[in-house]
């Protein structure tokens, strides 16, 4: 019996987007737009809701306005991470250097992990990320 064709398509999915909330939309997508290298697609975005296009085809990033955001406070745990992103990097010293004169923060390196190939910052609205070497 053959499957029709809503029920084949209905079995596709693909990751549009990770969205992440905070107060100021453009000016977070600013931020990983000075991180990543990619552009703002400014025909899906608008005061509230704001989408940074990666150039190679994958999900976008997408950032959401809440007034009232709270940062997680990793590695405290009182109010903690919910997810974060990971970044490949081919070198850290440089992307070091790119990620803190975009406005990201370092944040503490896991103890366990102190010679590890990531390390740890936050966004500023003070989302955790990780540059990992390749």
């Amino acid at each position: 019996m053959a499957e029709s064709t809503e029920s084949a398509d209905a079995g596709v999915l693909r990751l549009a987007a990770v969205v992440i909330d905070c107060p100021d939309p453009r000016e977070l997508a600013g931020f990983y737009v000075g991180l990543l290298g990619w552009s703002v697609d400014e025909d899906a975005s608008d005061d509230d809701w704001v989408e940074v296009a990666d150039p190679a085809g994958g999900a976008n990033l997408a950032f959401q306005r809440d007034p009232d955001h709270l940062p997680p406070t990793w590695p405290d745990r009182e109010r903690p991470q919910m997810l974060h992103l990971d970044v490949r990097v081919s070198d850290l010293s440089p992307t070091h250097e790119r990620a803190l004169e975009a406005g990201a923060r370092q944040l503490p390196q896991p103890q366990d992990r102190l010679d590890a190939n990531f390390r740890v910052y936050a966004d500023p609205a003070g989302h955790p990320f990780c540059l990992c070497a390749c």
